[in-house]
């Protein structure tokens, strides 16, 4: 059973996965290959809608509301349930879903694990690509939420959690040890970057490098948030397809609700391609 966000997050991991915000409408925040694979849906369709574009004519109503009552109650459930693929195709998936607490005992997230089996050949396909709900935008205080983890980021320490929730800047989060593989990407990060979800889970950042990307400053950045400092620079990047392009990262340590080193976040803006790269580390 999955135990932290960390572990939810886990890119070598051939578990079926999707991380949920932990509040209502429990909006889509992380999707793995493996869940792709199953579903036939790509992280950036779905990412900040609901799960019930899975669901259809044969999806049982019992289920259903023993999921809701128990997310409700904040408990882990286990139900077998029909499910259909984006392509229409039913199939019977014995669905795990667990709460992730922080350190004070409140969730901020719900992992469920899926595990598809062919349904019975009674169960009909879809005639239709079953319809995506409405993209749900998550919400945040007054102080600006998703913001302040870029501008806090330098005098405190940003969290996990907090990382995971932020949908406006372009997102990267690795592990925080070699070879520091991609664990999540955001759908901002997915927009400026040209690469789904699916194709850089396990891979490495030196996947935007190419000629004009100053290896010395990045391995400048690496070397101060190893130290579990945030540092920024201005870098010639490159999109999928080779579309060069400058951009403002910034590399951030995150850390867990036990001050425990958790994952490095990259926060990129792009810039006007007339800035040259900064020629230091910030």
């Amino acid at each position: 059973m999955v135990a932290s966000l960390c572990e939810a997050l886990n890119p070598l991991s051939d578990e079926c996965r999707v991380i949920c915000s932990g509040t209502p409408p429990y909006t889509i925040l992380h999707t793995n290959k493996a869940w792709h694979k199953l579903t036939g849906y790509k992280f950036i369709e779905v990412a900040q809608r609901t799960n019930t574009f899975l669901q259809g004519p044969a999806t049982e109503v019992e289920p259903l509301l023993q999921i809701q009552t128990n997310i409700r109650q904040g408990l882990p459930v286990k139900v077998k349930i029909v499910n259909y693929t984006k392509s229409g195709d039913p199939f019977c998936n014995k669905l795990e879903i667990v709460p992730l607490r922080d350190a004070h005992g409140s969730i901020t997230h719900f992992c469920g694990v899926l595990s598809g089996e062919a349904a019975s050949s009674d169960i009909p396909k879809l005639d239709r690509e079953p319809l995506l709900p409405p993209l749900l935008q998550q919400h945040h205080d007054s102080t600006g939420e998703t913001n302040a983890i870029g501008q806090a980021s330098k005098r405190q320490k940003v969290r996990l959690a907090d990382a995971l929730s932020n949908t406006t800047d372009a997102v990267v989060l690795t592990t925080s040890t070699p070879p520091f593989n991609i664990t999540h990407v955001n759908q901002p990060w997915c927009e400026m970057c040209g690469y789904s979800m699916e194709e850089v889970e396990g891979l490495t950042n030196s996947i935007l490098q190419g000629p004009e990307t100053d290896k010395t400053l990045v391995a400048e950045l690496m070397s101060s948030v190893r130290r579990g400092e945030a540092s920024s620079a201005t870098l010639v990047n490159y999109k999928k397809g080779g579309v060069r392009f400058v951009n403002q990262v910034q590399l951030t340590p995150v850390y867990n609700e036990d001050d425990e080193l958790e994952q490095f976040m990259a926060m990129l803006h792009e810039v006007d391609e007339a800035i040259e790269a900064s020629p230091s580390v910030s």
